[in-house]
Formats: structure tokens, C-alpha cells, sequence
């Protein structure tokens, strides 16, 4: 794993935020809502997690537990100094945020364009191909802002899409244990991740919801054409859950 994109604050040295990137993006998936958080006073941890920011091949041999594990690692070393971690994601960064919430106690959480399901139903053989179709062509981007910068792996390994699916059933039937609050944000036309999953997520969660939906952006809310909306969002959704008393679990 690369060194961390971590920046420290002065303003809020209470409050940290692990920020998770997409399924085979890297740390710039969450470039804009970092830099937000950070201006608002947050000490913000953006890892590069196993197998991304290389090569397709490098993700064959990893599982959900082998994405996981630094993960949360890199939570409770947040946690160790700061009274308050937040934990926010985007696509399979957002799904593994739920699995995170469920082994720890954030005390909120940012879900953008979470992967609660797939839009492309042939996406449900990987499970059972894995092992003998190694990668296929990536999806087409749904991108709105050419020039976002956003970059993920082509082809995808298939590996991974096999693993996002166990991730999602390991987290899907368990949301109403999530009782913190938590920021629901999703592209209303997003081709990837149908917006019928943010609308199953923000009704199944078990605390406070608050909603995002995005007319003009794609997918990667987070770096697309209404990413300064969703950054800014994100920061005045903290600036209240955090000040807000918690329900008890």
C-alpha cells in the first residue's frame, strides 16, 4: 500500500475522516471532498487500498477480508486520536464504508453512489467465472466532465466484481444495525449503480438519513461534473451529525 494522503488540522482535532475510492480507482476518486474536509478543519486519511493503482492483475488474488483489513486498520489508528471518525466512500469505497460501520462505531458516515447492487445484471456471474475469465472490457463510463481525471482499471478484473457482490451480501441485509447518521448521495442517472439502491440504502439504514440526489453527474459523484456539490454537501451534512447527540445502538 502507498503512504497515505493524509492532512492534519488544526481546526477540528477531534474529528478525523477516512475517505474509500472505487472499486479500481485510486485516492483521486475522493480528491475533491478530501480538500473540502481538510478547509473545514479535518485531519483526512485517503489510502490507496490492495491491488489498485498498478495493474488488473494485481487485484486477481485479493478478497472483500484482503480490502478490509487495512481498512479498518487504518480506522482505529484514526481512532486511537481523535474522539470522532467518519468514515465516507464512493461506489465499492461506500459498500465497504457500510461493512466498517458494522465492525466499528463511526460517528457518521458519507455513502456516495454506493454499490448496493449492479446495474448490469451479467455482473452477477462473476462468482461463478472468476476463476477461468481472469478480466473483461470495463463498463463505458457514464462521465459527464471528460476531464475529470478520474482512472480506473481496463479491463476489470473479474476477481473483484465476484468480490464487491460478497461485500454487498455481507452488508445488505444487516443496514438497520447502521444507527449513526449517515449522508445518502447518488446520481439520479447513474448507469452503473441504478438509483433504485440509494433509495433501498437511505430507507434501510437504522439512524438519521440525510439525501443527495444529482440531476448531471454520472457514477463517480466525487470527482464528475457536480463534485464541488457533493464536496460542500458533505461538509455541512458533518458540520450538523457531528454536533448532533448520537442514537443509542
Amino acid at each position: 500500500m502507498r503512504a497515505l494522503d493524509r492532512t492534519d488540522s488544526s481546526g477540528r482535532q477531534d474529528a478525523a475522516v477516512l475517505l474509500l475510492h472505487g472499486l479500481t480507482g485510486t485516492p483521486v476518486d475522493m480528491h475533491y471532498m478530501k480538500d473540502a474536509l481538510v478547509a473545514d478543519g479535518y485531519t483526512v486519511s485517503a489510502p490507496l487500498l490492495p491491488g489498485r493503482g498498478t495493474r488488473p492483475s494485481d487485484m486477481f488474488s485479493l478478497c472483500w477480508e484482503d480490502w478490509m483489513s487495512p481498512a479498518l486498520a487504518e480506522y482505529d489508528k484514526l481512532a486511537r486520536d481523535h474522539q470522532n471518525v467518519i468514515v465516507g466512500g464512493l461506489s465499492a469505497g461506500a459498500t465497504m464504508t457500510l461493512d466498517i460501520a458494522l465492525r466499528r462505531k463511526p460517528s457518521a458516515v458519507v455513502l456516495c453512489a454506493t454499490a448496493l447492487g449492479m446495474g448490469n445484471p451479467i455482473a452477477y456471474l462473476a462468482p461463478y467465472v472468476w476463476r477461468v475469465l481472469k478480466q473483461v472490457p470495463s463498463p463505458a463510463s457514464d462521465l459527464v466532465d471528460l476531464n475529470a481525471g478520474a482512472k480506473c482499471y481496463d479491463p476489470a478484473p473479474v476477481r473483484a466484481v465476484a468480490e464487491l457482490l460478497h461485500g454487498i451480501s455481507l452488508v445488505r441485509r444487516r443496514l438497520g444495525e447502521i444507527r449513526c447518521p449517515a449522508l445518502v448521495a447518488h446520481a439520479v442517472n447513474d448507469r452503473l449503480v441504478p438509483v433504485r439502491y440509494a433509495h433501498e440504502l437511505a430507507g434501510n439504514l437504522g439512524g438519521p438519513v440525510t439525501t443527495l440526489f444529482l440531476e448531471g453527474t454520472g457514477h463517480a459523484i466525487t470527482v464528475d461534473a457536480r463534485r464541488r456539490d457533493v464536496a460542500e454537501a458533505s461538509v455541512a451534512f458533518l458540520r450538523q451529525a457531528i454536533a448532533a447527540p448520537q442514537r443509542a445502538a
